[in-house]
């Protein structure tokens, strides 16, 4: 496949070049001494950078993909990091896990017989979700890639998100793009999602997913649980477990969505190569099933 390449500035640069370099780097680092030296909280464990590997290049396939080449590895980055979407990306993510956890802990000390009283109000939950995915959605909607850049796990995800259904409403369809957006720009600029999604697709039994798609996911989680070596990110699992357990029963719209896209995707074109596993073995937060493999 030709490729076309974007090369990155190095010390062969042509001196007005490096300097304008130079200027823009020096001018980020005092914006973010000013900016560490205003806020309460000076910097955060998770905003410190790991894993920093200096950028040699950048280059994009003739027809798909982007590759990103960074020294001290064998096989390009799928995909560029670019940190402004990463950013908005986290902060769509920090959203979500906050607000689960914060539902959670006000309901999980309740009388279970109080919770009986929600049932009448499911609508009102359905209105919010499809809110909050419409949030989302425009957020991405500003910086969405085109489908032929995503990574190669990602646009398989797109292609059957995207298959048409002849008897859809157009409003279920707009709703289910809204989803396949969001979903892929955060499998794309999230690295620790997308390498966790294409690890556990590979314990993913295809038939179930379509007729239990609950148990099936339910399953899923709980494995995916395991193979976490921190108890916070095993914690944002069993939040996703206990939302799936009661809110997909009463959503048959999403639950549908769900079972199809997973019935239907090439595991294939999805699960880990030895390009990613190139990156996932610096991992210090979670065990992968081919490093179980390995280490039996």
């Amino acid at each position: 496949m030709e490729q076309h390449s974007v090369h990155i500035p190095t010390t062969d640069t042509p001196p007005q070049t490096n300097q304008e370099l130079h200027a823009f780097q020096e001018n980020m680092r005092l914006m973010n001494v000013v900016v560490r030296e205003m806020k309460e909280i000076a910097e955060l464990p998770s905003e410190k950078p790991k894993d920093i590997s200096p950028l040699q290049k950048v280059e994009f396939g003739e027809k798909e993909g982007v590759y990103t080449y960074m020294e001290g590895y064998e096989y390009p980055y799928k995909g560029f990091p670019f940190y402004e979407f990463v950013d908005r990306i986290d902060l769509m993510k920090k959203i979500t896990r906050t607000t689960l956890s914060g539902i959670y802990h006000e309901l999980k000390n309740r009388n279970k017989l109080w919770l009986l009283t929600l049932i009448p109000s499911l609508w009102i939950i359905k209105v919010l979700v499809r809110a909050g995915i419409y949030v989302f959605f425009r957020i991405v909607e500003r910086f969405r890639l085109k489908s032929n850049r995503y990574c190669q796990a990602v646009r398989e995800l797109h292609r059957v998100f995207s298959k048409e259904n002849p008897n859809e409403k157009i409003a279920d369809r707009d709703f289910r793009y809204r989803i396949r957006d969001a979903l892929c720009m955060v499998l794309e600029f999230d690295n620790a999602y997308r390498y966790r999604f294409q690890d556990i697709i590979e314990d993913l039994d295809q038939e179930r997913i379509k007729t239990h798609t609950v148990a099936e996911l339910q399953r899923l989680l709980e494995v995916m649980s395991t193979r976490e070596k921190t108890q916070e990110i095993k914690d944002t699992w069993k939040l996703f477990n206990y939302v799936v357990s009661i809110y997909l029963r009463f959503d048959k719209k999403v639950r549908n969505i769900i079972g199809d896209v997973l019935s239907e995707i090439d595991v294939e074109k999805v699960k880990l190569d030895e390009g990613d596993k190139c990156f996932c073995h610096k991992r210090k937060d979670y065990t992968f099933k081919y490093q179980n493999n390995v280490s039996r």
